[in-house]
């Protein structure tokens, strides 16, 4: 049977979008493809991400790409990223996932997909051990401030940073937090600001009786944080969220939690809210 030419298109039209679209696999069924989940996490801050005697890593954002990669029936890469470095190594595909305790920032998000909260975070201040001078995050006004750089303890510091310039104020920008903590204990600056679990973390190991935590930053808001991936990899980024959703319902993140931090996992929705 002769079709009518119009039909004939339509036809090689329709066969065409097929065979596209069978081409266009996702980043997920690359990744079950492939065997391989290669996850950025940040080996530089305890207890999220560190290395132990045998220079392996370890941490709660390690053992999350081990549990994600063992859903996903694959084996886990943990690729270093240090802080600054977390975005661009979802950008250029070195990583699959950023499981970095990254804030979900708008700014962020336009750059990277977030999944829902699987942390939630104080930003606080922390000084030389035997500093007297400062005990509130007011008292930064004037001194020597350390932050690392492209983070959520910066941005707030920042925030205030402007209203306290004009009385001597001045700050660092690191490229890590053992770069932040050496700074501190070799006296280049007055402070530093960052999680209040990274300092406790440190504190309690290398950093006992050499810092000091002295107070919270008060203008900051609790830093909730999301795993990220490309910003268009949609179904990818379904089913990390419903990962993450598991990890809580199954009391595997509540486990993480008093692992790593010594507490339970705080609830990570506003009342009335589901997810975002």
């Amino acid at each position: 049977m002769n079709l009518p030419n119009y039909m004939t298109g339509l036809v090689a039209a329709m066969g065409l979008s097929v065979v596209a679209h069978a081409a266009q696999a996702d980043l997920l069924d690359d990744i079950i493809a492939d065997g391989e989940l290669k996850c950025g996490v940040m080996l530089d801050v305890p207890p999220v991400g560190m290395r132990d005697n045998d220079n392996n890593p370890i941490g709660f954002d390690v053992e999350f790409c081990q549990d994600m990669a063992e859903a996903l029936g694959v084996e886990a890469t943990i690729v270093e990223t240090p802080g600054p470095d977390r975005i661009p190594a979802i950008l250029s595909g070195r990583v699959h996932v950023g499981i970095a305790s990254a804030t979900n920032t708008l700014e962020r998000a336009k750059a990277v997909g977030f999944s829902i909260p699987y942390q939630i975070w104080d930003v606080g201040v922390a000084v030389a051990a035997d500093n007297t001078d400062i005990n509130s995050y007011t008292d930064l006004a004037g001194k020597r401030v350390g932050t690392v750089r492209g983070t959520s303890g910066e941005v707030a510091f920042l925030s205030e940073f402007e209203t306290w310039e004009d009385q001597g104020t001045t700050y660092s920008s690191f490229g890590s937090n053992a770069e932040q903590f050496l700074a501190l204990q070799q006296g280049k600056v007055d402070a530093i600001v960052e999680s209040t679990t990274i300092f406790g973390e440190y504190a309690k190991g290398e950093g006992a009786d050499v810092i000091r935590v002295c107070c919270s930053f008060e203008s900051a808001p609790s830093d909730w944080t999301g795993l990220m991936v490309k910003r268009n990899e949609q179904g990818f980024l379904n089913w990390v969220n419903l990962f993450v959703w598991h990890q809580w319902k199954d009391g595997r993140t509540n486990e993480l939690y008093n692992t790593w931090f010594g507490y339970d996992a705080p609830q990570m929705s506003f009342p009335g809210v589901h997810g975002y």
